[in-house]
């Protein structure tokens, strides 16, 4: 098989447990455009093993989409993006009127500074969840779910401008999890569920994106944001007109025990007031109550957006 890509696989779900997935030009949304990928929060979820939880909290879903509190920065990332340094959102997240569809993206990235890129590790990846909130009603509904869904992906060159796909090699469990390769040097892992989610032109006014990510190698240093990308159709191809990102959480630093990465458009306040289902039962704050204001260590971005 060639190196790039230049033609989507079958959006079907996988027949057997270990296929490669390339990218290809009309699912490159989020990192074409504004690479508008993933953030994540801090409850439990089936795949999380009490045992096995980190010693530190992942953020909480608030802090995941609070800007200036990425856990850490990711290496070879254009200074200048709005997302180099963590959470970033349009002013209000809402699709095109004519939109009609939404995919949940998640990146990983090599940690900047690492010394010990731990080559040989996976990422895995589980439950991943979109959601949308009806206009309406303020109903939230899910429209897309890993274990009915196919994860597809791509490492891309982190310079936008020399942006060439090679191919992500995907690995489907028994679990209904997805392993994936770690990202090479000098470029990323972007993953998305291949089939969007489809709603009523109009009918939606936010995301929200769920997934469960973890490394197979202690040494691996990486951090992973979520986000999603609106469409406008289920089926539209990328040509720069078809597809405009809803906004990325913060970086979290990855390890060898469950994290659970969130991402949500709009605003924090609006949020917490009206939250989805999986978050429904908690007590979320209205802000942040960590007193960690950004990641330690010095940020390779050179553009610092103010705080929402």
């Amino acid at each position: 098989m060639s190196d790039t890509c230049h033609s989507i696989p079958s959006c079907s779900p996988p027949t057997a447990k270990a296929r490669t997935i390339c990218a290809c030009e009309r699912s490159i949304s989020g990192w074409l455009l504004s690479l508008g990928i993933i953030g994540i929060l801090a409850f439990p979820t089936k795949s999380a093993d009490a045992a096995n939880e980190r010693p530190n909290a992942v953020p909480s879903v608030v802090e995941q989409n609070t800007t200036g509190y990425s856990q850490a920065y990711p290496a070879g990332a254009p200074k200048t993006a709005s997302w180099c340094n963590g959470a970033s959102k349009p002013e209000n997240g809402e699709p095109p009127a004519d939109f009609t569809a939404v995919t949940g993206i998640a990146s990983v990235f090599p940690k900047f500074g690492a010394t010990t890129p731990g080559k040989d590790g996976k990422i895995v990846v589980a439950n991943g969840k979109t959601w949308v909130r009806l206009r309406t009603t303020k109903e939230w509904v899910l429209v897309q779910d890993q274990s009915e869904n196919e994860i597809v992906g791509a490492h891309f060159d982190a310079i936008v401008s020399r942006n060439v796909a090679v191919q992500l090699k995907v690995e489907v469990q028994t679990d209904g999890g997805t392993l994936v390769d770690g990202p090479p040097s000098g470029r990323n892992d972007l993953m998305w569920l291949v089939r969007r989610g489809s709603y009523a032109a109009g009918a939606v006014d936010a995301v929200y994106v769920q997934i469960d990510m973890k490394t197979t190698d202690p040494e691996m240093k990486v951090v992973a944001n979520v986000g999603a990308d609106w469409w406008r159709s289920p089926d539209a191809l990328h040509n720069g007109a078809n597809n405009r990102g809803a906004g990325n959480s913060n970086w979290v630093e990855l390890s060898t025990n469950w994290s659970t990465l969130y991402f949500f458009s709009g605003s924090a306040a609006q949020f917490v007031a009206d939250p989805p289902p999986p978050l429904a039962e908690s007590s979320l704050p209205s802000t942040v109550a960590s007193t960690q204001r950004t990641a330690s260590g010095p940020s390779p971005c050179l553009r610092t957006l103010a705080p929402r």
